[in-house]
């Protein structure tokens, strides 16, 4: 079988290029074909290197000239590269896929007897509400059935037109062999100038960008440090906002407890230093870096917002706040100033990502969906559990 991902954003660093990369490994590893339609970006050598082939479309149109340009190098890729799947990552890339196949039929040139391709949407997260009011109607008329990573994001498009029988939630998966096996902690520690035997570190790891919340976060630790001259913070990332975040930290006299590391590659190795991670977003879905964070045994911060309650159970592998709330967020951090409690939610977040957020059965959940619209096996899809 061949899957041909449609993704918006260039392949760059993000929650849905690190998806493709684990689904691209995956499904290659499962005896298929994966190739990525997107743009360039700072990842996508190490996609090819797993074994996807990368077409170059930009599906990010906002004239109607470029839309049909998107629409015409796609269609020239799928009868270049004759997937039996194409698998848009966005609403936007699905209306792509739907005017490239459906309004001009495009024979299918697979294995299947098929004469149209079938379009299988994954739905990572709709930020914005004004793409989210028409999503479910949109994706009802574009798409043959929908992924979603969440619950949460399923059950907004479902109240939005969405037909219930053609989706499926299927949680998206974490390398969880590869976040319990760090690097050398200690390297790490002495580069930030940080010492976990004695300074109490949070951290994030998040774009700095607005709906990220750092400045909520640095408000929040601003008051743990006041009371605990032990505590530091770790931001990693970049993005827009860090010129914002830097002036921040100074003005309220932070420049020596936080440490702005920039973007890290060794997310293990960095989780392993941390007693503490932190999510402060405004607006989330189903958040990596959480799941993340648990893998690695650190217990989490997060917002009770999206499905966050869906990945952090609160009091259990973690402890969850108020958005936007700083007094909240301040006293969540300070609770989980505990070592012990530290140690007993780790462990606790540990064993809830080995059970919720498998590695291999996300990739089997995605392959048994496309398979059965590929028409290589019989049987539904499914709804959501």
């Amino acid at each position: 079988m061949k899957i041909l991902y449609l993704m918006t954003e260039p392949f760059g660093i993000g929650g849905v290029q690190s998806d493709l990369l684990i689904l691209s490994e995956g499904l290659a590893r499962r005896g298929h074909e994966v190739a990525v339609a997107t743009t360039d970006g700072e990842l996508l050598g190490e996609l090819t290197a797993r074994g996807a082939a990368f077409v170059d479309i930009d599906f990010r149109f906002r004239h109607p000239l470029r839309l049909l340009r998107a629409i015409r190098e796609l269609r020239r890729a799928i009868a270049a590269q004759a997937p039996d799947v194409v698998a848009p990552q966005s609403v936007r890339s699905a209306i792509v896929a739907f005017l490239a196949l459906r309004l001009i039929a495009l024979p299918h040139r697979g294995p299947s007897p098929r004469t149209r391709l079938p379009i299988v949407t994954t739905i990572h997260n709709i930020h914005n509400p004004r793409n989210f009011k028409w999503a479910g109607r949109i994706l009802r008329l574009c798409s043959d059935f929908v992924i979603f990573e969440s619950n949460y994001e399923r059950d907004r498009l479902l109240a939005a037109g969405l037909d219930a029988r053609r989706s499926r939630v299927i949680h998206s998966g974490i390398d969880i062999a590869r976040l319990g096996r760090p690097g050398e902690i200690g390297v790490l520690a002495r580069n930030y100038g940080l010492d976990p035997d004695r300074h109490l570190i949070y951290g994030i790891v998040a774009r700095l960008s607005e709906e990220k919340g750092h400045k909520y976060l640095i408000e929040a630790f601003a008051r743990v440090a006041a009371r605990n001259e032990q505590a530091r913070l770790l931001v990693i990332g970049d993005g827009p906002l860090l010129d914002a975040v830097r002036r921040q930290v100074q003005a309220l006299g932070l420049s020596q407890r936080v440490v702005l590391a920039g973007t890290q590659r060794d997310i293990a190795t960095h989780l392993a230093l941390l007693h503490v991670f932190v999510l402060a977003s405004t607006r989330e879905s189903f958040p990596l870096s959480a799941r993340e964070a648990m893998a690695a045994a650190t217990p989490v911060v997060a917002p009770r917002i999206g499905g966050c309650p869906e990945v952090v159970e609160d009091q259990v592998t973690g402890l969850l706040f108020e958005a936007a709330n700083v007094d909240d967020l301040a006293d969540k951090l300070l609770q989980l100033a505990d070592p012990a409690l530290q140690r007993s939610m780790g462990i606790a977040g540990r064993e809830r990502a080995l059970r919720l957020f498998s590695h291999d059965a996300w990739v089997a959940g995605d392959e048994q969906v496309y398979l059965e619209f590929a028409g290589r096996v019989s049987g539904p899809a499914g709804a959501a559990a």
